[in-house]
């Protein structure tokens, strides 16, 4: 006996038990799921969905950010030493470049899931 989890609700259950105690699916692929179950299913995913390009948008945000010390170290040591500082030659712009864009297609593709899950 393994304790497993219900598709519908995610309570945890054991592999043995014929129903699930929280919402009554059950497991054994005859029995369809009601509405109610279904929303919970779908609403469970949508959430899962916005988490994951929540967390990839907090990564492309990372990646810019991590592109800008550098340009503001260089930029700091030109100003100390009283030189010209051209940032667009360093390779810290185009980690800013990357991480903007992909937070850009991030964001869209949030917008996107929210305005599809209102629509179902």
């Amino acid at each position: 006996m393994a304790l497993i989890k219900c598709p519908v609700c995610r309570t945890r259950m054991s592999s043995l038990a014929p129903v699930c105690p929280k919402c009554g699916f059950s497991h054994d692929g005859e029995q369809q799921i009601d509405e109610e179950q279904a929303a919970l299913y779908k609403k469970r995913l949508f959430g899962q969905r916005i988490y994951q390009l929540k967390m990839l948008s907090y990564v492309a945000m990372s990646i810019a950010m991590i592109g800008a010390i550098p340009m503001l170290w260089d930029y700091i040591k030109g100003l100390e030493q009283g030189d010209t500082v051209v940032l667009m030659e360093h390779w810290g712009i185009n980690l800013v470049a990357i991480g903007f864009v992909i937070y850009l297609f991030v964001r869209a593709a949030i917008i996107i899931t929210r305005k599809n899950y209102r629509t179902k």
